[in-house]
C-alpha cells in the first residue's frame, strides 16, 4: 500500500497522476492514472465546496500476486457519489467522470468515512482482456482502504 498526501488544490492533481504513474503495472497504467486524475479533481472540487483545508489522500493497493491494482480517494464532502449519468452535455466541461470511471474501472464505489467525508475507490484487473466479476475479498480489501 502506497499513500500520497496531496492538499485541496488544483495542482494536486498533475502531482497525483505523476505519483502513480511509475507505480504501476504497464497493463492498467493508463486507465489507472486516468482515473486518478478523475478523483483526485473531484476530491480537491469537493473540499472546496465544503471549505476543508485538509489534505486529500490518495491510496493505491498493488497486489501483484493477485493481478489487481486499488485505488482509494478521500475528501471532505458528506455527500453520497451520485449515480453514473448516461451521457455528459457535449458543450460542458466537466461532468465526464464518473461516465470514465465506469467505463475503465472493473469495480468502484464509495464508502462514508467514521471521521467524516468519503472514499471512493476503483478496482483495476491487470488482465483486462479478463472479464470477471470482482470478487467479495477483493471488494472488501477495496473498500477497506477506504476505513
Amino acid at each position: 500500500m502506497t499513500c500520497l498526501y496531496v492538499p485541496p488544490l488544483p495542482e494536486a492533481v498533475g502531482a497525483a497522476r505523476r505519483w502513480a504513474a511509475p507505480l504501476l503495472p504497464a497493463q492498467v497504467r493508463d486507465p489507472v492514472v486516468l482515473v486518478v486524475s478523475e478523483l483526485v479533481t473531484n476530491a480537491v472540487a469537493a473540499d472546496a465546496a465544503a471549505g476543508a483545508t485538509e489534505d486529500n489522500e490518495v491510496e493505491l493497493v498493488i497486489d501483484r500476486a493477485a493481478r489487481y491494482v486499488a485505488l482509494a480517494v478521500t475528501d471532505a464532502s458528506d455527500e453520497p457519489l451520485p449515480r453514473t449519468p448516461a451521457t455528459a452535455p457535449a458543450d460542458q466541461d466537466c461532468g465526464r467522470g464518473l461516465i470514465l470511471l465506469d467505463a475503465l474501472a472493473d469495480d468502484h464505489g464509495w464508502n462514508p468515512r467514521t471521521s467524516g467525508g468519503k472514499c471512493v475507490w476503483a478496482l483495476f484487473r491487470c488482465t483486462p482482456a479478463q472479464q470477471c466479476t470482482t470478487s467479495t475479498t477483493e471488494r472488501l480489501e477495496c473498500a477497506h482502504a477506504c476505513a
